[in-house]
């Protein structure tokens, strides 16, 4: 997928036609651009799950999700710019980021 031009992306634009995803917010993770960002990087890290499924598409930067596999195990998976997951519904995940 192409980060640079998500907007146009005709690879990006083909899974949201298949998949039916209609709707979509872009979230800055950065401290000098998300309001209470020590806050909010301690939810994203509190383990948590949706009643939908979770898309998310990295256009910037790197972090971990980590998700509890069948045997209540944590998986951290590495994302970076480009990646994209999709974390289905009613699956433990939570984000960290990296260095990065």
């Amino acid at each position: 997928l192409d980060a640079d031009n998500y907007e146009t992306d005709p690879c990006l634009k083909e899974i949201r036609r298949a998949e039916n995803y209609s709707w979509m917010d872009i979230v800055t993770i950065h401290k000098d651009k998300l309001p209470n960002y020590e806050e909010k990087i301690k939810t994203f890290y509190e383990e948590h799950l949706h009643l939908d499924d979770e898309i998310r598409y990295i256009l910037d930067g790197s972090g971990y999700f980590d998700v509890r596999d069948k045997d209540d195990k944590w998986i951290r998976i590495s994302m970076k710019k480009g990646d994209m997951i999709t974390l289905p519904a009613g699956i433990y995940h939570r984000f960290t980021l990296d260095e990065n």
